[in-house]
């Protein structure tokens, strides 16, 4: 009987011929389909004496008597279960019916026939389960074993444990302790104090560890154990499994990673915003971003170095020695000979292709002349990290970062090192300004950069944290899915503010408002920024505002950021509302949480509200802030809309 219960397959028939048993091969059984496919539906012996006169044999009548076949008899073969598995059928040729004799031959062919196919179908099926087993295994780095500790004996072990643990499954299961000796080393005292636990309390155990393979390749498993006894209650041996969770280990120190990446940058800016609040001289920012820089990156040191158009030469700026500021040092082959950068593959490098340029080992790197080598080889330097200095398009300088030795650097810390970077550029623009004489059009923009700095990393970053955050809650779930959308999406975020960042530098339009008009630019940003978070986000918009002015869309799209930010950062909202409203000749922008809120009187404003109060002082309207301890904050700009304001 074929698995679907409703066809009969050609078993076996040698004296048959092979014409008629493959016309008869699938054929469906039923209440008229000759002597077997009637049998089988009636699950009942059918003699059939005469092909030739029985209409149950209407349909199969002339492919029967074509190869002279007269009498059929089908008795069906049953399972233990009595569910019909076959069916036996004697043929001749020539009408007849059987004699007691034949009778009780059939009934015993027919129970040694049923006890074979069974026999039969029980060895293909585990066949086939194992064989299925064995793929899911395959598929989720996921292998099954038993170990006897009181032998010290691996009693059984699955195809893909042999994989997962890099073992020759030619060879059979090893001995424990040459298992045991394949563990990293660190690994190896704390495994075995969880065994020896796990054995004394006859318990389950469940650890991570790592494994060398014999090609060098440490994988990280996650083990499972379970204690069996048997019926007498003493313990006989362990069960469980195996995963190799290498890959989903690795997702997670990069989603760490980057998540500490981006805390960094953060930070970083805040520390940049609060040196820049207190109008410091611009070396003691530019040290401060350098010093920065080697700490994040736990650098041996940060040195800025500047293009002198004048006569073609190298000049040292400022220099850090890890995090503090530190004297020039006479040594270095650029100081010796300013002119010699010409000769020095690396910086050529970085000026044709004005993007960063990484060395991850001196000892080998072709654009590594034989003086710089050897004077970093002098200072314990191993590898090296130089980021451009642009302006305009243009390269004025770089700022060189030294290790002694680290891993290879990641995209995200070139990526932070671009956006410090680009804050030193502010702080040497913000120099030059005030060298030339120009104190008020200096102190203006200052504070236009800090303000857009600050709208655009601070409030960019703030979102990179949440997408940051979302992935890793996806990840401990197990949705890797769901997590990489939420780092696809941070990285998003994050190339998006540096992007503002340097366009803020070259006080260029923001790139969300050349792409959308205002409203539909702000809630675009909105929606990014708060993808799969708890943060429920609305949006109403009332009358049809006229064409508001380049200026108005910027400082609008800016402050509904800085509003956004805050209700992230500090007030544990669920819900976050934007309305926009035109009427009677007057614009209203209004952003409503209904997060902890805060006591208006007691407020000191940090550099996002005042960034927002000079943003409509300059619009001429009205900021009004209202909020209150547990009942949410909220934020509305009144603007004044006449050819006036306008202007």
């Amino acid at each position: 009987m074929d698995a679907n219960g409703k066809q009969l397959r050609h078993g076996g028939a040698p004296n048959l011929p092979k014409a008629y048993t493959e016309a008869i091969d699938g054929a469906f059984i039923g209440a008229s389909v000759g002597s077997c496919g009637t049998a089988a539906y009636r699950a009942e012996q059918v003699i059939v004496s005469d092909i030739a006169t029985d209409p149950l044999w209407a349909d199969f009548r002339d492919l029967a008597l074509a190869h002279s076949l007269r009498a059929c008899w089908s008795t069906p073969i049953f399972s233990s279960e009595g569910k019909v598995i076959g069916t036996f059928a004697m043929y001749y040729r020539e009408p007849r019916s059987p004699s007691p004799r034949e009778q009780d031959t059939i009934k015993h062919i027919t129970h040694l026939a049923g006890i074979a196919i069974q026999r039969k179908l029980a060895e293909t099926a585990r066949r086939e389960s194992e064989a299925y087993l064995a793929e899911a295994q395959r598929l989720s780095h996921t292998g099954s074993w038993a170990w006897a500790p009181a032998t010290g004996e691996i009693r059984y072990w699955s195809e893909e444990t042999y994989r997962v643990l890099g073992f020759d499954p030619e060879a059979g299961p090893p001995r424990f302790e040459k298992f045991f000796g394949r563990l990293c080393p660190e690994d190896q005292n704390r495994v075995r104090e969880l065994f020896g636990k796990a054995i004394a309390e006859k318990a389950d155990f469940e650890t991570d560890y790592r494994i060398v393979h014999p090609n060098g390749d440490v994988k990280d498993i996650h083990a499972v154990g379970h204690p069996v006894s048997d019926e007498a209650g003493h313990f006989v041996e362990f069960v469980g499994t195996v995963i190799d969770i290498t890959e989903s280990k690795r997702a997670e120190e990069a989603l760490r990673a980057s998540e500490q990446v981006a805390r960094g940058q953060v930070e970083a800016l805040a520390q940049s915003l609060d040196v820049l609040a207190t109008a410091p001289a611009p070396d003691k920012f530019i040290g401060q971003m350098l010093s920065t820089i080697g700490r994040l990156l736990n650098a041996q040191s940060v040195t800025l170095w500047l293009f002198d158009e004048s006569n073609d030469s190298l000049v040292l700026r400022l220099m850090a020695d890890g995090r503090n500021v530190a004297a020039p040092d006479p040594e270095h082959p650029f100081m010796k000979d300013p002119m010699s950068w010409k000769q020095n593959p690396a910086i050529q490098e970085l000026l044709f292709t004005a993007g960063p340029v990484v060395c991850e080992d001196i000892e080998t790197d072709p654009r590594v002349n034989a003086e710089y080598r050897e004077y970093l080889k002098r200072k314990g330097g191993k590898r090296f990290l130089a980021v451009p200095i642009l302006v305009r398009g243009q390269v004025r300088g770089f700022v060189g970062i030294r290790h002694s030795d680290r891993a290879a650097y990641r995209p995200e810390e070139i990526e932070l090192t671009q956006a410090l970077a680009h804050q030193v550029m502010l702080a040497i623009q913000l120099n030059e300004l005030a060298d030339q004489g120009q104190r008020a059009a200096v102190f203006e923009e200052r504070n236009r950069m800090a303000r857009d700095i600050h709208d655009t990393l601070a409030q960019g970053f703030t979102g990179v944290i949440v997408q940051l955050e979302a992935a890793e809650d996806a990840f401990s779930c197990g949705c890797r899915k769901e997590a990489n959308d939420h780092l696809h999406r941070a990285g998003e975020l994050a190339r998006r503010s540096l992007s503002e960042a340097r366009r803020s530098v070259h006080a260029l339009r923001p790139q969300a408002l050349q792409e959308h008009n205002f409203w539909d630019a702000l809630k675009g940003i909105i929606k990014n920024t708060t993808f799969g978070t708890a943060l429920h986000t609305k949006f109403e918009a009332h009358g049809k505002p006229p064409e508001l002015p380049r200026p108005w869309q910027e400082n609008l799209l800016h402050i509904g950021q800085e509003a956004l930010t805050n209700t992230l950062k500090y007030a544990h909202a669920r819900n976050f509302e934007t309305r926009l409203s035109y009427k009677a000749r007057e614009l209203c922008l209004e952003l409503r949480d209904d997060g902890h809120g805060f006591r208006v009187k007691e407020r000191h404003d940090g550099v996002g509200l005042t960034g927002m109060r000079e943003r409509v002082e300059q619009m001429g309207g009205e900021l009004k802030i209202s909020s209150s301890r547990g009942k949410g904050t909220k934020i509305t700009v009144v603007l004044p809309f006449n050819g006036e304001s306008m202007s």
